[in-house]
């Protein structure tokens, strides 16, 4: 019951399932979570006018942005209810290259660190500021725990990399670079 301009799909650690975000162009941007049983294709939709950012380790929590990313919301996988919310505007401090007069946004990006640590970015609102600024979110309650210091500037969005690492793309897409957490943190 939709027509694509545009798809990303989302794996699952169960890989009978996966998540699909349709870009429908003007029309809408709804998220379908499959199951495939072994015999039939079943898929659902777990939200309208939503990005499917990722998976939680566990596959228990699907982390959405509305299509203006402006709100970073948290699903139950088994229903697609929405557990939280986590606003960018209010939430994250202006950029400090800003003049304050910016509306603060989500990427379409985001990355597991472990079932309970988001990693969600500004960096599509902060491009015109200077470096990319990425957040760690507590997904139990989705606060925001802070900002994460690298050694080397970043840009774009930290995308998963599986077992609580992440990467990122050099602006000019010549450099990768993986990450994972201080574990003495």
């Amino acid at each position: 019951m939709t027509v694509a301009s545009g798809s990303e799909h989302t794996p699952h650690p169960d890989p009978a399932r996966m998540g699909l975000s349709v870009g429908e162009g003007e029309e809408g941007a709804p998220v379908l979570w499959g199951h495939w049983d072994g015999r039939r294709l079943a898929a659902e939709r777990i939200g309208v006018e939503r990005i499917l950012l990722a998976a939680s380790p566990s596959g228990r929590r699907l982390p959405t942005v509305d299509t203006g990313r402006w709100s970073l919301a948290l699903h139950r996988t088994q229903d697609g209810s929405v557990l939280r919310e986590l606003d960018a505007q209010g939430t994250v401090p202006g950029h400090p290259g800003s003049t304050g007069e910016d509306r603060i946004h989500w990427d379409h990006d985001a990355a597991f660190v472990d079932e309970d640590t988001l990693i969600a970015g500004t960096s599509g609102c902060d491009a015109r500021h200077g470096g990319a600024r990425h957040w760690l979110v507590d997904a139990r309650g989705m606060t925001l725990r802070g900002e994460i210091s690298y050694p080397v500037p970043v840009s774009g969005p930290a995308r998963p990399a599986g077992d609580g690492a992440w990467y990122t793309v050099s602006g000019d897409g010549a450099l990768v670079r993986m990450w994972e957490p201080d574990r003495e943190d």
